[in-house]
C-alpha cells in the first residue's frame, strides 16, 4: 500500500539509500537549486524542507509547501511536496505537486497512486484545479499525470528545455477508480 508520510526526523539511513540509487543511476539533476543540499544528507535536507514549509525561505518567493515521503510498506520510494499556492515562476514550472520516486521502483505505478493521494491533500487546502508540471522528456510522469487526469494545457520554455504543464480537476481526479 502507497502512503504519504511527512518527513520528519530520523530517515536519515533511508533517506541516504535513495540518494545512493539515484547516484548509481546518474540521476544526479534529481536534486538541484534549493533542494542540491540533499546530497550533503538528510540532516540538512530537512532543515531546508522545515524552514520551507511556511514560506519565504530561502528566498522570499518561495510558497508554502508540505513534504512528504512516498511509502511503500513503511519504506521510503520517493517524495512528493505540495505548494499551498503558486508563484509566478510555478505558474509555469512547478505547478502546485512535484514527485520523484526512486529508480529502483519505478513501473509499479507508485507515482500514480502517490499524486492520486496529493491531489486528494491539494482538495483540503481548497485547491480546485492544480497545476502539474514535468519534463518534456520525461514521458513516464506525463504519463502518471494523464492517468490522473491531467488535461495538457500549454507548454513552457525554462533554462532545462521544454516544460509541459497540466491541469487536473480535483474533484474528477479523486474519485475512486
Amino acid at each position: 500500500m502507497i502512503t504519504l508520510t511527512e518527513m520528519a526526523p530520523g530517515r536519515d539511513d533511508e533517506f541516504a539509500a535513495m540518494l545512493d540509487e539515484y547516484r548509481a543511476a546518474g540521476e544526479l539533476d534529481v536534486y538541484r537549486g534549493h533542494h542540491a543540499i540533499a546530497w550533503q544528507g538528510y540532516g540538512p535536507f530537512y532543515e531546508l524542507m522545515s524552514r520551507m514549509k511556511k514560506g519565504g525561505y530561502p528566498t522570499p518567493d518561495i510558497v508554502p509547501m508540505d513534504s512528504y515521503f512516498i511509502e511503500e510498506n513503511s519504506r521510503i520510494v520517493g517524495e512528493l511536496y505540495l505548494r499551498h499556492r503558486l508563484s509566478p515562476s510555478l505558474e509555469s514550472v512547478g505547478g502546485h505537486i512535484g514527485y520523484k520516486v526512486r529508480p529502483s521502483c519505478r513501473n509499479r505505478g507508485i507515482a500514480t497512486a502517490a499524486l492520486r493521494l496529493g491531489l486528494q491533500l491539494a482538495g483540503a487546502f481548497g485547491i480546485e484545479q492544480a497545476l502539474i508540471t514535468c519534463d518534456d522528456s520525461n514521458a513516464a510522469s506525463a504519463r502518471v499525470i494523464e492517468k490522473c487526469g491531467g488535461v495538457r494545457i500549454s507548454d513552457a520554455r525554462n533554462h532545462h528545455g521544454v516544460e509541459r504543464r497540466y491541469h487536473v480537476a480535483i474533484q474528477s481526479a479523486c474519485k475512486p477508480k
